[in-house]
């Protein structure tokens, strides 16, 4: 069905109200999973530091900086005498996979849920009949989506910041230490976010579009590797949206660590809303399958 022309509102009262019932809506499918992830990133970093507090760091540095052999320290994107330090060892739950698959499922969740979703529901043939453009219910699930985003990381910033003042190591570490690296987080989550709305925008299943981003991830992982490892290829690391994630390397508390924080959000922010804008459009213009 073609419904590229957008539809007009019966009014700005009426439009208000409407477009307050899609934002509800955006709301309400993500809240499970919001609900979820503020849990766990409110419980991750006491369980984290208390577990790493186990290891004196005497012990830790001895393991890091002489057994584990140097080469390695190619795969940590910062050196072990960093990392082998209390803000150091705070900032490896930044690389940690609670904290990274957890962002990386959510804009993935949330953005293969902006087209894609509601088409193998059956559902978007019904909200597209009342009178709201396509471009307000992409914007809206896009908004409501960042906005969580920014919720979830600053439950992960106020845990941190907690923990580090009142758990193992109070007074060892300044907590605003971690802001930037929280901040790349945020970054990456809208990334996957952008791009993962993009391609729903384009498609009409759900587990198609998840699958593709997947891949996507899995490629991005597999370069980033690469580029590191490799001295032939490191142009390869890259090619990765991943190579502008290093929140390890955003704990100095010094402008070097801000510089890098702009670098790496441009990276990401910009591809994931270059993506929103490339998915807005397509969704605007593109013919809907007839529902089933």
């Amino acid at each position: 069905m073609d419904r590229s022309r957008p539809m007009q509102s019966r009014g700005p009262l009426g439009g208000l109200l409407w477009n307050t019932a899609v934002w509800r809506k955006a709301w309400g499918d993500q809240r499970v999973l919001l609900v979820s992830l503020v849990a766990l990133w409110g419980a991750f970093p006491w369980l984290y530091i208390w577990l790493s507090a186990q290891i004196e760091m005497p012990a830790f540095q001895n393991v890091l900086l002489e057994v584990i052999p140097k080469n390695w320290q190619k795969l940590s994107g910062v050196p072990f005498s960093e990392v082998a330090t209390y803000a150091g060892r705070v900032a490896l739950a930044f690389v940690d996979p609670v904290v990274v698959l957890a962002a990386t499922v959510w804009g993935i969740t949330r953005g293969s849920d902006a087209v894609s979703g509601p088409l193998e529901r059956g559902t978007m043939e019904m909200l597209l009949a009342a009178p709201v453009r396509r471009s307000a219910v992409f914007l809206t699930q896009a908004l409501a989506t960042t906005a969580a985003a920014a919720i979830l990381c600053g439950v992960l910033l106020a845990s941190v910041w907690t923990v580090v003042s009142f758990g193992p190591w109070a007074g060892r570490v300044e907590p605003s230490l971690f802001v930037p690296a929280v901040l790349n987080v945020f970054g990456l989550m809208v990334c996957m976010a952008g791009l993962s709305a993009c391609v729903s925008a384009a498609d009409s299943h759900r587990w198609r579009t998840v699958g593709i981003m997947c891949g996507f991830y899995v490629a991005a992982i597999l370069a980033k590797l690469v580029g590191r490892l490799s001295s032939m290829l490191g142009w390869v690391g890259y090619l990765s949206v991943l190579n502008a994630y290093e929140p390890q390397r955003l704990v100095g508390g010094n402008a070097e660590a801000w510089t890098l924080l702009a670098g790496y959000d441009s990276v990401l922010l910009g591809l994931g809303i270059l993506a929103y804008v490339v998915g807005a459009l397509i969704f605007s213009r593109r013919d809907l399958p007839a529902p089933l």
